[in-house]
């Protein structure tokens, strides 16, 4: 084997460690992006949660201050009236 051989192999090793380093980049890049899109998933079903507890508990107040406004009892119940 000639010296030209060896250095020919070890400009070869150089340009494959560039393609794995870029290759590996962009594989990082693609799990950053994808966690990044994740997480903003993540915080809009927290948020959608929330929004919905809020308005569920709205409601609830809403329905109470009614109870309150118009005086029902237990005893206005029949089980006939069912």
């Amino acid at each position: 084997m000639s010296d030209a051989d060896i250095d020919d192999d070890f400009d070869d090793n150089f340009a494959d460690d560039d393609d794995a380093k870029m290759v590996e980049e962009a594989e990082t890049s693609v799990r950053t992006r994808l966690s990044s899109l994740e997480k903003r998933r993540l915080i809009d079903n927290l948020l959608e949660e929330k929004r919905l507890a809020k308005e569920l508990k709205d409601d609830i107040d809403d329905l109470d201050d009614l109870d309150d406004d118009e005086d029902w009892d237990d005893e206005d119940w029949d089980d006939d009236d069912l």
